[in-house]
Parts: structure tokens; C-alpha cells; sequence
């Protein structure tokens, strides 16, 4: 009898190892050939589920982007005021820093491989996290879900660049600070 295979499932099992794969060669250095060697199928199998590396990246990164947003949603489910919305979400970050810091490897190797009339890529992916923390803080003001977002993403990198020295709780403390006392001007 034939194996049955859920293909959304297969996808996404292919996705889940392109992230690392994408992490330690670089977008530019990948060939569909070289991922598919990697991933231990044949190209026609890779072809089948994405039409170019493009598209696989495009999907890689949606496929991040939502877990990443409903990994958030669970860690924060039970936090009821800012303050421990706060906390819960710098605790998310810290916990997965090392995800978040292959991600933004990856996407400046993107954009750093891509010309420029190609799509943008994962720009929609940046709006999807705005939106996302601006939801998961209570706060309607996109600048204030940027700016978490930013913070996010400068907090790991200087962290891989200084070697940890950063301390996560003490940036932790100036983010929430801010946050609250924009909240106490009425301003989140």
C-alpha cells in the first residue's frame, strides 16, 4: 500500500529545518540543490512543495512569524496588567534570543543577496510583529509596537556583539520603564 503523506505537514516538517540551514550558510550561499542536499530529498521534492528559493524563504518566514506571535500570545495569556504583560514578553525574548538572533542573520543576508526590484520579503513579516506586540500590550499606538520591536531586535544583536555583556534585565527594566510612565502620560 502507497504511504499517505499530509503534504501541508511535509511542508512545514521541510520548513522547520530550513531555518538553521538558512542561519549557518547564508541566504546567498544556498542553492535549491544545496538545500535539498541538506535536507536529504531530491530537487524535484523541494520543487514540488516551493517554486524557487524565494518562495521558500517567503514561506520559511511566514511559518516564524506566526508561531513566533503564538508562542507570545500563550507566554502572555495569563499576564493582566502592563507590567506583567511586560515581563512575560522580555522573558519570551530571552528565551528564545538565540531563534530571534538567527533570524535577523537571515534576513539581512537576504536583503543583503536580493536586487532591488525583488519583493520585499520579510517586511510584511515585520508588520505582522508590530501588530502583534501592539496586541499583546494593549496599545493601539504602531510607533510604541515599533519601538518594542527595534529594541527587540538591537537587544539581541548587541548581546551577540558584546558577548552577553548586555544584561537583558537591565535593558529589560529601562524598556518597561518607559513603557509605563508612556502609559501614566496616557500615551500606550
Amino acid at each position: 500500500m502507497p504511504k499517505v503523506i499530509d503534504h501541508d505537514e511535509y511542508r512545514e516538517e521541510l520548513l522547520s529545518q530550513c531555518l538553521e540551514l538558512f542561519a549557518r550558510e547564508g541566504y546567498g550561499a544556498l542553492s535549491m540543490r544545496k538545500i535539498a542536499d541538506a535536507l536529504d530529498v531530491s530537487t524535484g521534492t523541494l520543487y514540488h512543495y516551493f517554486s524557487s528559493k524565494e518562495d521558500l524563504f517567503h514561506q520559511l518566514v511566514e511559518v516564524i512569524t506566526c508561531q513566533d506571535l503564538f508562542d507570545a500570545e500563550t507566554a502572555l495569556k495569563d499576564a493582566e496588567t502592563l507590567d506583567a504583560r511586560i515581563d512575560a514578553l522580555l522573558r519570551f525574548i530571552e528565551e528564545r534570543e538565540s531563534s530571534f538572533l538567527n533570524q535577523v542573520f537571515i534576513w539581512m543576508d537576504y536583503y543583503r543577496n536580493i536586487t532591488p526590484e525583488a519583493e520585499p520579503g520579510p517586511r510584511e513579516a515585520l508588520i505582522e510583529y508590530e501588530e502583534g506586540i501592539a496586541r499583546l500590550l494593549g496599545t493601539e499606538d504602531p510607533e510604541i509596537a515599533r519601538f518594542i520591536l527595534v529594541m527587540m531586535n538591537g537587544l539581541v544583536i548587541q548581546r551577540y556583539l558584546d558577548g552577553g555583556r548586555t544584561s537583558l534585565e537591565g535593558q529589560s527594566a529601562l524598556i518597561r520603564d518607559f513603557l509605563i510612565q508612556r502609559k501614566a502620560k496616557g500615551s500606550l
